[in-house]
């Protein structure tokens, strides 16, 4: 079976994070992918040797970055790589960048430039903080323009805390879906009009739909959310977070409030019945932090698994605070195929994208190895009309890297 998106060939000029991630999840529904890059390879196939980051002697960053891609090494400041590139375009349905505005105009990768290649094309682009206003040409990362710039990173600050620093990569995953989702929309409107389309997503603007609840509430012209100690959060059964008696943490949110004689009896808490501080949902708001002791307490006397199998006998709503390892061994993340194996990777799992669609004869493709970098530079320039040749003579300008 092939995948819903094959036939569809994708140029992509884009490095670190959330375009690369966007044409992965591309790739996955079955797109032709050509990563265009330096002839020293994208930055993050070195991540992994990243000051600060889980040291690994495995690129562990190529793989939610590269895989089922193919590599074409080009010098996009040479002339004869830009016209190379342009020879790529001409057969390509989408072109996907993170240059920003400068670099387009200065490498000649604009729309205008692709468009005037290949007047189909769906152009996709993704800078920092939009395209207007005095920050449009800023550098900007997800820790800057998705978490610091859009109030996350506040909303996130403990009470009396600093601020937490962002997990790797976390907004740039969720920017790349909407990346990809609006390049589905772009596809589509050709496939109905017949013309091309430049769509578009920032860092910015996505941390902000991150943040849309407490952002509407700032629009409307509420105070902040207030911050609270643990013990202090004013529905301790709806977002209560609970330590075990080994240091683990539940969090239990259980929207009816008739549930709460489920999270009491799956502790025998039998002394809380007919208590009237916790008789009515008011009562409980009221005595919210007399709740909160209580429950800590019973959670606080047993061990994580303990805690899970009564919730879970008992219907509660809940989750553990799980590790990041953890997940990699999460049956049920297994089950849903959250962790598929890499092919001709010697057993390294990866990171399934997001979006999954369903339809008779199509599946998602199976992730490939992430190419090395120039892999396909022979290959991809000889398919649409260079000789070995002129690719010589490429390699010799250091126009373009052949695979090493």
């Amino acid at each position: 079976m092939a995948g819903i998106l094959s036939g569809i060939r994708v140029i992509e000029v884009a490095s670190m994070a959330a375009a690369p991630n966007a044409t992965v999840i591309l790739a996955d529904l079955g797109a032709e992918v050509i990563k265009v890059e330096p002839l020293s390879g994208d930055p993050w196939r070195y991540g992994h040797m990243t000051p600060g980051l889980p040291p690994s002697k495995i690129p562990w960053t190529t793989y939610i970055q590269n895989r089922t891609k193919k590599s074409v090494a080009l010098n996009l400041k040479k002339p004869e790589a830009q016209a190379a590139l342009n020879k790529l375009v001409e057969k390509a349905d989408v072109f996907l960048t993170n240059s920003p505005r400068p670099v387009q105009e200065s490498l000649n990768h604009t729309y205008e430039d692709i468009k005037a290649v290949n007047p189909k094309i769906v152009y996709a682009s993704i800078n920092g903080f939009g395209l207007e206003g005095p920050d449009k040409n800023a550098p900007g990362f997800d820790a800057t323009a998705w978490y610091a710039r859009t109030g996350i990173m506040e909303e996130l600050r403990p009470k009396d805390g600093d601020p937490v620093a962002l997990p790797v990569g976390l907004g740039d995953l969720g920017t790349a879906a909407t990346l990809a989702g609006a390049v589905l929309g772009g596809l589509y409107h050709r496939e109905r009009t017949g013309n091309g389309s430049e769509v578009f997503t920032s860092l910015m603007q996505n941390g902000l739909w991150a943040n849309a609840c407490m952002m509407q509430s700032a629009l409307v012209g509420t105070d902040p959310m207030p911050k609270f100690h643990l013990d202090e959060w004013p529905n301790p059964v709806l977002g209560g977070r609970f330590k075990t008696k080994e240091g683990r943490y539940v969090i239990i949110m259980e929207m009816n409030p008739d549930n709460i004689a489920n999270l009491r009896d799956a502790f025998g808490a039998d002394h809380l019945k007919g208590d009237e501080r916790f008789a009515t949902p008011q009562s409980r708001l009221k005595n919210a932090k007399a709740l909160f002791d209580e429950m800590q307490a019973i959670v606080g006397t047993h061990d994580l698994e303990t805690v899970k199998e009564r919730l879970s006998k008992f219907g509660v709503n809940f989750s553990v605070v799980q590790t990041t390892a953890e997940c990699t061994q999460d049956e049920h993340m297994i089950a849903n195929g959250c962790f598929p194996e890499v092919e001709g990777a010697d057993g390294i799992r990866t990171v399934d994208s997001p979006m999954q669609i369903f339809s008779e004869g199509v599946e998602k493709v199976k992730p490939q190895n992430p190419p090395a970098v120039g892999e396909h530079t022979v290959s991809e320039l000889m398919a649409v009309g260079f000789t070995e040749d002129e690719i010589k003579a490429l390699a010799e300008a250091k126009a373009a890297g052949l695979p090493r």
